[in-house]
């Protein structure tokens, strides 16, 4: 499949990925069953791949105050809010996973206060839309909201670099005209049968 199959942009495929880099796409390939079109775009050369796989693993130390579940909560309502087709997609297949629930995704695809969430999770995507949408305004009450819900300063700092990499992600994807992968629109829809 060519690039300008999947995006807008028709990319100088460089075949210079090194052995980690390699090995990082192929257990992507691993994990879905196919090449996800982000991961394909950026594995076009190893240094646009690198830049911006080391970002992500940030985001998913285990030392981040946030668990995986908590970081794609963050992707989805990003996308949503940012209205990006790509991303939305993607990450509504990640959490229909981890979550067991289309509903409960659905709702934080579309609109995250119609979701049955914690107080703690509902403080974390209140404060996330103020990132995304208002970040300026962003006062010291706010952030004590979050700890107010049990979020140390480490953990607030991972919200907000989380929010903002993902605000960057759905950037890139809508302005090179991203198509999602087909298979995302069916993935995890239906609870696994015994």
């Amino acid at each position: 499949m060519a690039l300008t199959d999947i995006c807008g942009l028709d990319l100088r495929e460089r075949d210079n990925l090194d052995a980690e880099m390699t090995a990082l796409v192929l257990g992507v390939e691993k994990k879905y069953g196919f090449t996800p079109h982000f991961v394909r775009l950026f594995a076009t050369d190893n240094r646009r791949l690198r830049a911006f796989m080391l970002p992500y693993m940030e985001l998913l130390r285990p030392d981040s105050g946030l668990s995986h579940f908590e970081v794609e909560m963050i992707a989805l309502v990003a996308a949503a809010t940012n209205g990006c087709v790509y991303c939305t997609a993607h990450h509504g297949a990640v959490m229909r996973k981890l979550s067991g629930d289309a509903l409960f995704t659905e709702y934080l695809s579309r609109n995250y206060r119609h979701a049955e969430l914690t107080p703690r999770h509902r403080a974390m995507l209140d404060f996330v839309l103020k990132v995304l949408l208002d970040a300026e305004a962003i006062e010291d009450a706010d952030r004590q909201q979050l700890r107010d819900a049990g979020f140390d300063d480490e953990t607030i700092w991972s919200i907000i670099n989380t929010a903002a990499f993902y605000a960057g992600a759905n950037r890139i994807a809508q302005a090179v005209g991203l198509r999602p992968a087909a298979q995302y629109l069916e993935m995890n829809r239906r609870p696994e049968l015994g």
